[in-house]
């Protein structure tokens, strides 16, 4: 599949791909977006036939298809990760102020009271 967006002063078309409005790659038909595959290559070191393995709804091909568009635009698409990985920041620490999320001191006691529980099972299965 092919499909036109206005990334550059000139149309792109990329087969396997799909653009949102603000120029942003994800592959067709799919949910998974361009900057995640680059993410989980980088962050894991993945090869794009164990992105296959772990994405196994994605074609190899297509894969291939989304990281040759990355390489040709590849400091586009990396300003695009960053800023989302500022938009997520900011969105954290607006939850970290309302006191929701992981900081949250909810959270935090739910979670440790969740941990003893599981500790007290595996000392009772003893």
């Amino acid at each position: 599949m092919t499909v036109s967006t206005q990334l550059t002063q000139n149309p792109v078309n990329w087969h396997y791909l799909e653009f949102d409005d603000k120029g942003r790659a994800k592959l067709a038909n799919t949910r998974i977006t361009l900057s995640q595959l680059v993410q989980e290559k980088y962050a894991h070191g993945w090869s794009p036939e164990e992105i296959h393995f772990q994405h196994p709804e994605l074609s190899v091909a297509a894969i291939y298809s989304a990281f040759s568009y990355y390489y040709t635009y590849q400091e586009l698409v990396d300003r695009q990760i960053h800023q989302e990985q500022q938009e997520i920041s900011e969105l954290k620490a607006e939850l970290k102020v309302m006191g929701i999320g992981h900081d949250s001191a909810e959270f935090m006691t739910v979670n440790i009271s969740s941990q003893k529980h599981q500790l007290l099972n595996i000392q009772n299965q003893r």
